[in-house]
């Protein structure tokens, strides 16, 4: 089965090249579409105002938060007093969490950086924070926005179509294939594939080693199931994202994201733990969501869900209210 990936291409909130100042950024994915990007990088310039639209009222702000504290205080004392007209403010293009700070990758937010985070929630002219890496249980000012595609070198021009097979065929095998590094970030990976090679090892699959993408996307096309835990952030794309694009199912952990994965052909656990996963919990998941990816017109709604222009509606309605 044939079929294409979406018209307005898959959804992405990640800007590049990183690491060269806030001014190099392309302005890609949901931030292109924003009135105003206010840009960070860990290298000087550290901060850049990018003005996508000539308008003093901008409905729709993305912070970038590449440099998670020199964005957040750019955007709380440079751009929030100047603004006079309602907003909807747009997070993300990396791992850091919010409105904690726990990837491990970077330190935790100071009592200034949090008193930052409660003064944007509370503005009177604010209408909803869509945020990246969202904690579980977060201010309902918030809305969790999935990270999606990654694209280092952009966004590619004429993308292949997908055609893969049928899930309903597929064994009920699931696939543990992800990047683990030295370090604390990469502990509850370590842990995930240590227990898919004991409690789980009748239906994983565990690779001995890293694999090169033509190989991964192969192995994920011929498994039902596709492990997707956090390495650092709270969010499991892109991998969840190419999971669903491939025909398989994503199994990822209940956290402040859930709501937006909540509308895609996903399984859910509440931990990682031995008892998360079980043949017959894998076999209700394939029976319940195999039509999402089998039958041609639930598969081009499921595309759609993983779409650009799907999760802006659901911001820019927020913002037409």
């Amino acid at each position: 089965m044939g079929i294409a990936t979406p018209r307005a291409g898959f959804h992405t909130t990640r800007l590049f090249p990183k690491s060269g100042g806030a001014t190099a950024y392309a302005i890609t994915g949901i931030a292109a579409r924003c009135d105003w990007v206010l840009l960070s990088d860990v290298c000087a310039p550290f901060t850049h105002l990018h003005r996508g639209l000539p308008t003093d009222t901008p409905r729709h702000i993305f912070l970038s938060l590449r440099n998670p504290f020199a964005g957040l205080a750019a955007f709380a004392t440079g751009v929030l007093p100047k603004l006079r007209a309602p907003f909807v403010l747009i997070s993300g293009s990396e791992d850091c969490t919010l409105p904690r700070q726990c990837d491990r990758r970077w330190r935790r937010f100071n009592d200034s950086e949090q008193q930052m985070i409660r003064t944007i929630l509370e503005h009177p002219l604010l209408i909803r924070w869509f945020a990246e890496n969202l904690e579980e249980g977060s201010d309902p000012r918030f809305s969790p926005l999935p990270t999606g595609m990654i694209y280092p070198e952009g966004p590619p021009e004429n993308p292949r179509p997908i055609c893969p097979p049928p899930l309903h065929s597929r064994p009920l095998q699931v696939l543990c294939a992800h990047r683990v590094r030295p370090g604390p970030q990469w502990d509850l990976r370590r842990a995930v594939t240590a227990l898919a090679k004991t409690g789980w090892a009748d239906f994983c699959t565990c690779p001995p080693c890293e694999l090169p993408e033509p190989e991964f996307l192969a192995l994920m096309q011929a498994h039902a199931f596709v492990l997707c835990a956090e390495g650092g952030g709270l969010d499991p794309s892109p991998k969840a994202w190419l999971a669903i694009a491939h025909g398989a199912i994503p199994i990822i952990r209940k956290t402040g994201t859930y709501s937006a994965y909540d509308q895609l052909p996903v399984g859910f656990v509440d931990n990682w733990q031995g008892d998360s996963l079980t043949p017959a919990r894998l076999q209700a998941w394939r029976a319940r969501l195999a039509p999402f990816h089998d039958t041609p017109a639930l598969r081009a709604e499921t595309l759609t869900r993983l779409s650009q222009a799907y999760w802006w509606d659901q911001i820019a309605d927020l913002a037409r209210k």
